[in-house]
């Protein structure tokens, strides 16, 4: 009888606290000898599978919250067991040239919207989407100001390790072409372009962090219901060790930095430039600012019917897992001091 396997993934494009813990040999030492289940560690994009059966029953995804969402609103049986707010600038961008120097001035104007016509969903849409309504509201206008013009993006699979600085070539491209007026991408930080760029927004400037929110700042950990209903005690051992690995990264923040930026195949520096905070926003909590956020991007997603189908959120979410994860771990921590 073949062992069962847990699947666990991480998304290869935003720091996670699961590369955190892979990288510090965590995840590997708490399973190494497990006797009757197999784990498989991958960092990989988004899947639209959503038939989880047999052999692929048993899977967990550190990820942005937006195709979780959407799996969830198709009737795939998960939980979100922890999710994490990652502060970041995402800002508006335009051409001097264009004549675009502030919110105000988006009004009328050919905004790019990046997209995969593949994808039965595509979360760097609803990333724009939000980026761009943020902007628009801080002057009390909103999409229907604007005029959408979707291009095709590059294959994220493809670009693996630069995929920010690939998004902005693709922006930057567009606006020289005249294409479009105004584009949503974060500027490198070394890369050269600033004096030809206006930053009309930046949504780290809105006031709350619901208008803040979008796919690549708030991430979650996802589960299957069958790993829960089969081996919910794995599950409680791995987010342990999640809280482990966000606690050595407060300790030690440089080297948290530069682990991540090691996996993501980017400069420590970029990264520091992009996100803020990052051991304490790849933290899992689910305090009720984090529920909010993800309450109010559910309700963003159906708005623009970028899902169809609604349901209980409140339902959706497993409290109890965190509970007894922050439990075991200052169990073990009282044990590590009594040795």
């Amino acid at each position: 009888m073949m062992r069962p396997v847990v699947h666990y993934t991480r998304c290869p494009s935003v720091p996670t606290v699961t590369a955190l813990a892979q990288a510090q040999g965590l995840l590997q030492e708490e399973f190494r000898d497990e006797p009757d289940v197999d784990f498989e560690f991958t960092s990989v994009g988004f899947s639209p599978k959503l038939k989880y059966e047999g052999a692929d029953r048993l899977w967990l995804r550190n990820a942005g919250h937006a195709p979780a969402v959407w799996k969830r609103s198709l009737g795939v049986a998960c939980k979100v067991v922890g999710l994490a707010f990652l502060e970041g600038r995402y800002p508006v961008l335009s051409l001097h040239s264009k004549g675009v120097a502030s919110p105000a001035s988006l009004k009328g104007r050919r905004v790019a919207i990046f997209h995969n016509p593949d994808s039965p969903f595509d979360l760097m849409v609803a990333q724009q989407f939000k980026i761009y309504q943020t902007a628009l509201q801080s002057v009390g206008l909103s999409l229907e100001d604007v005029e959408p013009v979707y291009l095709p993006r590059f294959h994220p699979g493809a670009v693996k390790g630069s995929f920010l600085l690939s998004l902005f070539h693709k922006g930057l491209e567009a606006l020289e072409a005249g294409e479009v007026d105004v584009v949503a991408a974060s500027i490198p930080p070394d890369s050269g372009f600033y004096p030809q760029l206006n930053v009309v927004y930046d949504t780290r400037l809105a006031p709350d962090r619901v208008s803040r929110v979008h796919p690549s700042v708030l991430r979650g950990l996802v589960v299957s219901q069958p790993l829960l209903d089969e081996r919910r005690d794995l599950v409680v051992r791995i987010v342990e060790r999640l809280i482990e690995a966000s606690e050595l990264a407060v300790q030690a923040p440089l080297e948290a930095i530069r682990t991540l930026a090691s996996d993501l195949g980017q400069a420590p520096e970029a990264l520091a430039a992009v996100y803020e905070n990052i051991p304490q926003g790849v933290r899992l909590e689910l305090n009720d600012d984090y529920v909010a956020s993800l309450a109010a991007q559910k309700e963003f997603l159906l708005r623009h019917r970028l899902i169809e189908h609604d349901f209980d959120l409140e339902s959706w979410i497993d409290r109890s897992i965190l509970v007894d994860a922050t439990a075991l771990h200052r169990q073990r921590q009282a044990q590590n001091v009594k040795v």
